[in-house]
């Protein structure tokens, strides 16, 4: 595959997955916001897995460290279409700017991966293993239903 044709593919899916993160945060069928939202899950998470104080600290901590992810992920979201805009309207595509959109967004991403990770660790492992099961399930049913649509 040519050089060319790497850095375009690369380029659509980087922006493919920045358009589902700002589609995802737009909440267009929950009418509410971000916040909302996860204090919404959040409830029927505590609910549903029956937490005790300490399981549910960890949880509301993976909420506001995904939040704040979410939130800066979704910064400078009014410039980045705009840019978009206009390198749709140029008659050659400008890779080099594509490219630092895309790394500018991916180093984002990896520089707040570790807090977030450790914070999902933080919830998982004050689950026990009951817990730990009947989430699983969940999330298997949740993709499956989610599949079918793709």
């Amino acid at each position: 595959m040519k050089k060319s044709t790497k850095i375009i593919a690369v380029t659509v899916l980087a922006l493919g997955v920045t358009s589902g993160v700002m589609a995802y945060g737009a909440h267009s069928a929950w009418k509410t916001s971000p916040e909302e939202k996860a204090e919404y899950l959040t409830e029927k998470i505590t609910e549903n897995l029956e937490l005790d104080v300490i399981q549910q600290q960890n949880l509301k901590a993976l909420s506001v460290t995904l939040l704040e992810v979410f939130q800066d992920v979704r910064s400078n979201r009014n410039e980045h279409r705009e840019m978009v805009q206009q390198l749709l309207s140029e008659p050659t595509m400008d890779q080099v700017k594509v490219l630092q959109m895309v790394q500018q967004k991916t180093q984002l991403i990896n520089d707040r991966a570790p807090q977030l990770i450790a914070s999902l660790a933080g919830f998982l492992d004050s689950l026990d293993s009951e817990q730990k099961k009947e989430l699983s399930e969940h999330m298997g049913e949740h993709m499956s239903r989610h599949q079918k649509h793709h």
